[in-house]
C-alpha cells in the first residue's frame, strides 16, 4: 500500500525542481536581456567618442530604400553608404549613427541622396570605422534590453509565487510583496472600474510620450506601462465580446408563463 506522505513529499520535490528550472530559464532571459542592454551602452559609449574624432569629406554613392518581403508582410529598409579619403586611401562605410539610426527608410534616402557631399568622421588610429552623425546617442537596444529584463523578471515573480502557493508554502515577506504589488498593477483597472475609454487614453499617452526623445529612465517605464495596459485593455474587450456574443446566442427570457395550465 502506497504512502500518503511519501507521495506528498515526492510531488513537493517535482513541483520545487519545475518551479527551480523555470526560474533558470526565465534567469537566462534576464542575462540575455542584460547583455543586450550592455551592448548598448557600449555603443554610446563609441558614439560619445566620435564626437572628438577627425572629419573628412566624403560622398554618397549609395542611397536606396530596399523592400523586403516576408510572410509577415512588408518592410522597408535603407542602404546608405559614403565613400571618403583620409591620406591617400579611400574607404567606404554604412554607418549613419553608430548604435542604429531611428530614421525611416525613405527618411533617411531622402536625407543621405545619391551624389551628396558629406562631413565624415572617422576613428584616428583605424579610419575604415567611420561614421556620418558623431556623437548622436540611441536607445533603441538599450530600451529593448531593459524591457526583456524587466518583463523575464515579472514572468519569473509571477511564476514563482503560483508554484509556491499550488504547493500550499507557507506565505513569506516576499509573497506579501508580491500581493501588494498585484494590488498596485490592477489598481488602475479597478480605480476606473473597467471604462476602457479612459484606459485606451491613458494608454495611448504613455505610447506617446514613450516615443519622445528623452532619456531611458522615463520612457522605458511609459512604454511598459502601455504595452502592459494596452494587452490588459484588449483582454478586457475581448471578454466583454465574447460575453456580448453569449448572452445573443442564450437569452434569458424575462417573460413569465401566464399560460393557464391543463387540468
Amino acid at each position: 500500500m502506497d504512502d500518503p506522505e511519501l507521495e506528498t513529499a515526492e510531488s513537493l520535490a517535482q513541483g520545487r525542481s519545475e518551479r527551480y528550472a523555470l526560474l533558470m530559464i526565465w534567469g537566462a532571459i534576464i542575462t540575455i536581456g542584460f547583455l543586450i542592454f550592455l551592448y548598448g551602452h557600449y555603443q554610446n559609449l563609441r558614439s560619445k567618442a566620435s564626437a572628438e574624432w577627425p572629419i573628412t569629406n566624403g560622398e554618397i554613392v549609395v542611397s536606396k530604400v530596399i523592400t523586403n518581403r516576408t510572410d509577415e508582410g512588408v518592410s522597408y529598409s535603407a542602404d546608405i553608404e559614403y565613400s571618403y579619403s583620409v591620406g591617400r586611401k579611400t574607404y567606404s562605410s554604412d554607418v549613419v549613427v553608430i548604435g542604429g539610426h531611428d530614421y525611416s527608410a525613405r527618411e533617411a534616402v531622402n536625407r543621405y541622396p545619391m551624389g551628396a557631399d558629406v562631413s565624415v568622421a572617422y576613428h584616428p588610429k583605424r579610419p575604415r570605422k567611420a561614421v556620418l552623425e558623431p556623437g548622436k546617442l540611441t536607445y533603441g537596444t538599450q530600451q529593448f534590453g531593459i524591457i526583456m529584463m524587466a518583463g523575464a523578471l515579472f514572468m519569473a515573480t509571477l511564476f514563482d509565487f503560483i508554484f509556491r502557493r499550488a504547493l500550499k508554502e507557507e506565505l513569506n515577506l516576499f509573497d506579501h510583496v508580491m500581493i501588494i504589488s498585484f494590488k498596485i498593477i490592477f489598481f488602475p483597472i479597478w480605480y476606473l472600474h473597467g471604462n476602457l475609454w479612459i484606459l485606451g487614453g491613458m494608454v495611448g499617452l504613455a505610447g506617446w510620450l514613450s516615443t519622445l526623445d528623452g532619456s531611458p529612465v522615463i520612457t522605458v517605464p511609459l512604454m511598459f506601462f502601455a504595452a502592459f495596459y494596452g494587452v490588459l485593455g484588449a483582454l478586457i474587450l475581448w471578454c466583454r465580446f465574447m460575453g456580448l456574443l453569449f448572452s445573443l446566442h442564450n437569452p434569458i427570457s424575462d417573460e413569465s408563463d401566464d399560460s393557464p395550465e391543463e387540468s
